[in-house]
């Protein structure tokens, strides 16, 4: 996917403060709330764009785990990793 660069000047006041509530509420940066937006105003469906990214919603668990949890977590999951034969042959 290329990645563009736009650059967009004229913005009234009221359209910043928006701009900036949205980021805000969102925690995401301005240029992100401007993509969400345009987006948005465009009609595209963020269906349409997640198809291919990865996403950020689990960022925050990234280095909370201790390593108990880690095993605990692999061991409740290795059950998933055994492929029952009889149900490929």
């Amino acid at each position: 996917m290329a990645i563009n660069q736009l650059t967009v000047r004229g913005f009234e006041p009221e359209l910043e403060r928006r701009l900036r509530r949205t980021a805000q509420a969102k925690g995401i940066s301005l240029n992100k709330a401007a993509l969400d937006l345009m987006r948005r105003g465009a009609g595209i469906e963020p269906e349409e764009l997640q198809s291919n990214t990865i996403g950020d919603g689990l960022d925050a668990f990234i280095g909370s785990w201790s390593d108990a949890d880690e095993k605990d977590v692999l061991d409740a999951v290795r059950v998933f990793e055994v492929v029952d034969q009889e149900l490929w042959a």
